[in-house]
């Protein structure tokens, strides 16, 4: 290990996964000492390189509970890399989900698809981040001891003192008005692409009950808790149902009943009862896209434009409000490139009209001076007229008196 310094070994050591990083530390005491010994900056470095970068403690995403595991480790690292594996897996490769035509998008291209694969990963990792908020709530996490069979039948009781409701961790009581807070500064790319991974996977959860349609009274109000349990627990809950087996099944099937509790107390007005993520969600969606009804389709439209380049036919707010900034650019661009062009026209209309002054001057003096030369003329010709007439009667005269004298001059 002499001939391989020890920053390089850290340097390469930030760029590996937990698993390569722990096979890294059997290489030699001295690189087992070293990473330990640096292990939270390590593990900040890799932290900082996901998507969305969690800034406190998080969940983990064992079966059966979710303990909270600290910040800064390579237990968090290992966390995070588990989620990403998993939402990668259930938007590839499940039959919750076809990225090759997702709902309302049609056929996509591969490069489409990738990206498109990249911005649910995304949004994904936003809804681990919003289920991660429970775990530093200013009341702490919820209690392990919680999740346990003996308390399940606690929680879908409408009954429940609100005292062990703020208990409950699978509705995170506690933790929702930071969970309604956090929701509302979502971006708009953000806020898009996680209310469209929510109807993308209830489509995908409805197509996979589709058995229990004509036999379940509640069939929509599941599938609306489904995606409100995506948003309020991320891709662990998502996981359990897509890829989970029996074991994984009696894990998630609490968070659903509870949920559809909790919606049914919500609907029906019960006192204490907080709105569900999804409706802030949807209400800060429409507030972005200024749009109160068919916001279905106003997020259809949106995600085509995003995934694809092209917008749909329609009239939604968002592309109006795009529509219009734009025809305002044109319009204050088409107003400015008018007025240049009109005081170009006019200079160059007052540059002809100066030409054209100029030569109407020329040519009115050219007649002036034509006129001049046609009175000079005419002046010349009057006079030679007048000296010839003048010379004519002279002659006369001299021949009349010459006649008259009988010829003196010949005498004299």
């Amino acid at each position: 290990m002499a001939s391989v310094s020890l920053e390089l070994i850290l340097e390469i050591a930030q760029h590996l996964d937990v698993q390569s990083i722990l096979k890294l530390r059997e290489t030699s005491k001295e690189v087992n000492e070293l990473v330990i010994k640096y292990e939270h900056s390590l593990s900040l470095a890799r932290i900082a390189s996901f998507t969305v970068s969690p800034t406190g403690d998080v969940f983990s995403s064992e079966m059966g509970l979710r303990r909270v595991v600290k910040h800064g480790n390579f237990e968090m690292v290992k966390e995070l890399e588990t989620r990403l594996s998993r939402a990668k897996k259930i938007l590839t490769a499940s039959t919750y989900f076809n990225l090759q035509s997702p709902p309302n998008l049609g056929e996509l291209t591969g490069p489409q698809q990738r990206h498109l694969c990249s911005l649910l990963e995304r949004a994904f990792a936003q809804c681990d981040y919003i289920a991660d908020i429970a775990a530093n709530a200013p009341y702490g996490p919820p209690d392990p001891r919680w999740y346990g069979k003996a308390h399940r039948n606690w929680w879908v009781d409408h009954n429940l003192l609100q005292g062990y409701r703020m208990l409950d961790p699978y509705t995170n009581y506690r933790a929702r008005p930071a969970q309604h807070e956090y929701i509302r500064s979502l971006s708009n790319q953000d806020c898009t692409m996680i209310y469209y991974l929510l109807s993308a996977m209830g489509s995908g959860f409805s197509t996979a009950h589709l058995d229990w349609y004509d036999s379940d009274p509640s069939f929509y109000e599941r599938i609306t808790v489904f995606e409100e349990c995506i948003l309020r627990h991320g891709s662990w809950y998502a996981w359990g149902h897509v890829f989970g087996g029996p074991d994984w099944l009696d894990t998630v099937s609490p968070f659903d009943r509870v949920g559809l509790a909790e919606l049914t107390s919500f609907e029906f007005g019960e006192e204490g009862a907080l709105p569900s993520l999804q409706s802030v969600l949807i209400g800060r969606f429409n507030e972005l896209h200024k749009c109160s009804e068919n916001s279905l389709q106003t997020l259809q439209q949106v995600v085509k434009r995003l995934v694809t380049g092209v917008a749909d036919d329609g009239n939604h707010q968002d592309q109006a409000a795009d529509q219009d900034e734009a025809e305002g650019q044109d319009q204050e661009e088409g107003q400015d490139q008018r007025e240049t062009q009109a005081q170009e026209e006019d200079e160059d209309q007052d540059k002809g009209d100066l030409e054209q002054n100029k030569i109407d001057q020329e040519q009115v003096d050219e007649e002036q001076d034509q006129d001049k030369q046609d009175q000079a003329e005419e002046d010349q010709e009057k006079k030679e007229q007048g000296e010839k007439k003048g010379g004519g009667s002279g002659l006369r005269v001299r021949l009349v008196l010459l006649h008259r004298d009988g010829g003196a001059d010949r005498t004299g």
